[in-house]
C-alpha cells in the first residue's frame, strides 16, 4: 500500500493474517451496534464499515443495506465472506493509506462506522488525510458513527508467527503500544470538523460526525 507519510509499517498483504474475525465483539462495538440495530430508518442505505473485525455489525444491519467493508487481515476477509450476507463486499485496504481513496472514488455513504478513528494512526498527516476522505465520502446529510471511548486509547500492530495445537503455526497481528498523539481529543475533533464544515454531536458513548 501506498502513504502519504515516510512512517514504516509492516505489511500484512503478503500472507493470511489472523486477527478480530473469531474474537468476541468489543464493548465499544457494541455500543454502536445497540444504537444503529435499532434504527428503523437505516434501510436502503449505503454503509461503509472500517474495520470490519468477525463482522457482527453487519450482521445486525437490514439486509436492505449495502454494506462495503475494510480490514488489513485477510482472514476477517474471509470469513466475512464465508457468512454470505446479502449486499456485503470487504476489501483489503488500509484507511490511512492512499489506496483507501483510489478504492472508493465511485462510491458515496451514507453512514460510515469507524470505532477508533485515530487510535492506529502512524503520524498525524495520515491521520489528518484519512479525515478528509471519509468527510468527501459522505453523502449530504450523512455520517460518521465513532465510539468515545474509542477516541482515548492508541496501539500499534505487528505481525506475528504464533503457535496452538489447533492451527499449529500460522500468522497474527499483535497489538502493541502505539503513538500517544493518537488520543484524539474533543477541541481536535471540533478544529477538524470546523475546516470541513462537519456537526458534532455525542451522546453517552458515541460520537456523530454529520456533513
Amino acid at each position: 500500500m501506498i502513504f502519504n507519510c515516510k512512517c514504516l509499517k509492516p505489511s500484512f498483504s503478503n500472507k493470511k493474517y489472523s486477527y478480530w474475525e473469531k474474537r468476541k465483539t468489543t464493548s465499544d462495538e457494541k455500543d454502536i451496534i445497540n444504537k444503529i440495530s435499532n434504527d428503523k430508518d437505516l434501510i436502503n442505505k449505503n454503509i461503509l464499515h472500517i474495520g470490519v473485525g468477525n463482522s457482527e455489525l453487519v450482521q445486525k444491519l437490514d439486509s436492505s443495506n449495502n454494506i462495503f467493508g475494510i480490514t488489513i487481515s485477510n482472514n476477517e476477509i474471509d470469513y466475512g465472506n464465508s457468512l454470505k450476507l446479502k449486499n456485503y463486499k470487504i476489501f483489503f485496504c488500509d484507511k490511512y493509506s492512499l489506496n483507501f481513496e483510489k478504492t472508493f472514488k465511485n462510491h458515496k455513504f451514507d453512514l460510515i462506522i469507524d470505532t477508533n478513528l485515530k487510535s492506529y494512526s502512524c503520524c498525524q498527516n495520515a491521520f489528518d488525510y484519512m479525515m478528509e476522505k471519509l468527510f468527501n465520502l459522505l453523502n449530504y446529510e450523512g455520517k460518521i458513527i465513532t465510539s468515545i471511548n474509542g477516541m482515548k486509547w492508541f496501539k500499534s500492530l505487528k505481525p506475528k508467527l504464533s503457535f496452538n495445537f489447533k492451527s499449529f503455526f500460522y500468522y497474527k497481528m499483535k497489538e502493541v503500544s502505539g503513538n500517544p498523539n493518537n488520543i484524539l481529543n474533543e477541541s481536535e475533533l471540533k478544529k477538524i470538523c470546523s475546516i470541513y464544515g462537519i456537526k458534532i454531536l455525542f451522546d453517552e458513548n458515541l460520537c456523530y460526525l454529520i456533513k
